[in-house]
């Protein structure tokens, strides 16, 4: 059972149950296992595994909740849940669950890793990612879309790399099912991520709660004008689009296609081309699916569409959606339009300027049947100039509808998923908050409180990806708020139940986005091996344990320092000394056994050493397990992003 997005109120009469409780997921071992889900209000709930069956009864609010009690690693099991309708949930597994999440260095898929060919023989069905598709929303959302997907060859070039790279050493390790749910947003800052409640009652985010918050009541008070209006002009506007004869035409189960182009999904219309194109695909079902199946899934289709099932439509996404080119088809299907037999779905799509189309292939199902393939196209019908009398297109009230905004994504893409059973959670972000660092100390410290409050399992273990070195390497550089963004990160990542992994030196100096994402998770699980499942390894870096200044040579102890040496034999380089004019000036380094003693002829009375204190500081300092040393400073002066609120 796969289920889509499933918007359920509180007085719905309808039997569901979140996305992720769907067919291929991974339940977190050994706590209790909260099952919860939509029914009429006053219905008594089963929900049975491994022969043995919970209850709960729907409340007057019309959200269920059951809790299976704590189980050990395990399965295949069936999992029902039976109210006023029944899911059947296959091939569950009992294992270790982590959420994984960020911006776009989280978002990096598999495809694009250095080791995609390596990892695509490596895979095992027992590691499972659930993808949240994207979403924005200025309320908190009940549910997500998305579905469960087994690592193979054929799946893992959608997988978040880093997310990937965690669990496969997991369960190389502790040999558990592994569950990964990947929920993340390329460009976005952490303020995305966290409640606008929580912001506000933090000194240094509560300026962007309160502006927040007035864009907000500015938004609903225009909002419901702006739509209306829109939905007015888009129609006079593009008409070739929202043609209302179409339904009679080709959107109709008789049309003949049989002189369209077949093509293979995912389609990108044609580089020359804007306007309208029609789609069908023809698929047989049998009673019992035609019953069965509730929704459609397209994926993401740019520009706009309108989808039809047998002649009629059950659903569209226009421009009165927000960021309605990349947002996520999931139609529902109302009872009795499919049919036992033949079945027709068109799609008209629309595209008004560059790149236009279906983008994922793997997103397009009925049901869970996947319908990538078999696809004519045909009516191709050129963006036409907008009549003079549309009149000019409205604009809307200030955006809120943007993924920047503060909470938007929390409240579209991670309150849906609590308190599904959880060990941890992993972050790879930062790059969007890097001039505002000295403020990221706190908004990243209190996202994490959010999210532990949401999840109500206490201070799960929460890990966070440095930022790499990235952009040109500049030797005069003694400020950076790279480094600063980097020391934020420290700061949280040495907080209850947080860790932190130093990727100063797999970087690009070029690209913000390194494909070496193998040794992110890896490094990542380090910590979980070490911290969570009580395993004897190295689990970070040499770190800065305590400094002495003697004359002119300061000597730095490090912890996590075994075997403290250089990746090319060289000297330490990276450390920076200065004394009390602040004035810094590059060091000479030695090794001594696990310390280190840096002095300059510049500086006769050092009183503050900084290390790999650039964007893309030329580090080479490692233990004996090749883990690099952790970015550091010993003063307390005023930094650079101070005022950058």
């Amino acid at each position: 059972m796969v289920l889509t997005s499933l918007f359920i109120f509180a007085n719905a009469a309808k039997f569901a149950l979140p996305a992720f409780f769907s067919d291929h997921m991974v339940l977190q071992r050994e706590k209790a296992i909260p099952v919860w889900g939509w029914d009429q209000p006053g219905t008594t709930v089963k929900v049975t595994i491994d022969g043995k069956t919970y209850f709960a009864v729907t409340p007057p609010d019309g959200k269920f909740r059951a809790v299976i009690p704590p189980m050990p690693a395990g399965g295949p099991y069936e999992v029902t849940v039976e109210g006023s309708g029944t899911a059947q949930i296959h091939d569950v597994y009992i294992g270790e669950v982590w959420v994984c999440s960020g911006q776009s260095n989280m978002e990096f898929t598999q495809r694009s890793a250095y080791d995609r060919d390596q990892a695509k023989g490596e895979t095992d069905p027992h590691v499972r990612m659930f993808t949240v598709t994207k979403k924005i929303s200025n309320t908190k959302m009940q549910d997500v879309t998305g579905s469960w997907e087994t690592a193979s060859p054929d799946t893992i070039d959608n997988f978040s790399a880093v997310g990937y790279a965690f669990a496969r050493k997991l369960y190389r390790d502790l040999k558990v099912p592994i569950g990964v749910i990947h929920t993340s947003w390329g460009g976005t800052p952490a303020e995305a991520w966290t409640s606008i409640d929580m912001m506000s009652k933090d000194v240094m985010t509560v300026n962007m709660a309160t502006s927040a918050m007035a864009a907000l009541k500015n938004a609903d008070q225009g909002m419901p004008e702006y739509l209306a209006a829109m939905k007015k002009w888009e129609v006079k506007a593009m008409p070739d689009f929202f043609d209302p004869h179409f339904q009679s035409d080709p959107a109709a189960m008789d049309f003949d296609d049989t002189t369209w182009s077949g093509i293979a999904m995912p389609y990108a219309f044609p580089s020359d081309f804007d306007g309208t194109i029609t789609f069908r695909k023809q698929i047989t079902l049998t009673a019992e699916q035609a019953e069965s199946i509730k929704s459609l899934s397209l994926g993401p289709i740019d520009d706009m569409d309108i989808t039809y099932i047998n002649g009629e439509e059950v659903g569209r996404t226009d421009m009165t959606v927000p960021n309605y080119f990349m947002t996520h088809r999931a139609y529902t299907i109302r009872p009795g339009l499919l049919r036992a037999g033949r079945n027709v779905i068109a799609v008209r799509a629309y595209d008004g300027q560059g790149p236009g189309g279906f983008s994922d292939a793997n997103a397009m199902k009925l049901g869970n049947i996947s319908i990538s393939e078999g696809w004519r196209m045909g009516l191709m019908t050129p963006k036409q100039a907008i009549p003079a009398d549309a009149g000019p297109e409205p604009q809307a009230p200030a955006s809120t509808n943007s993924p920047n905004f503060p909470e938007s994504l929390y409240n579209g893409m991670l309150y849906p998923l609590a308190p599904y059973g959880i060990r941890g959670a992993l972050w790879y972000q930062g790059e969007s908050n890097a001039s505002r660092a000295v403020q990221y100390r706190y908004l990243l410290s209190d996202m994490i409180k959010d999210w532990r409050k949401i999840f109500r399992q206490g201070d799960f273990p929460f890990y966070i990806v440095q930022l790499a070195n990235f952009m040109k390497a500049d030797e005069n550089q003694f400020d950076s708020a790279w480094a600063e963004l980097r020391d934020a990160q420290d700061i949280v990542g040495q907080e209850k139940g947080n860790g932190m992994a130093t990727i100063i030196d797999i970087g690009d100096a070029a690209d913000i986005h390194p494909r070496n994402k193998r040794d992110v998770g890896e490094r990542l699980a380090r910590i979980a091996l070490h911290n969570d499942y009580k395993q004897n390894v190295e689990w970070q870096g040499p770190r800065l344990a305590k400094v002495t200044f003697l004359g002119p040579i300061a000597s730095i102890d490090l912890s996590h320092a075994t075997g403290l040496t250089t990746t090319d034999g060289k000297e330490p380089r990276g450390f920076a000394i200065a004394g009390e004019d602040k004035k810094w000036h590059w060091a000479k380094a030695l090794i001594v056994g696990m310390s280190i003693k840096v002095s300059s002829p510049d500086v006769q009375n050092p009183v503050a050493v900084r290390y790999a204190w650039q964007d893309n500081p030329q580090v080479n300092l490692v233990n004996s397990d090749k883990l690099p040393a952790m970015p550091f400073r010993t003063d307390s002066w005023a930094l650079t992003t101070r005022d950058n609120r």
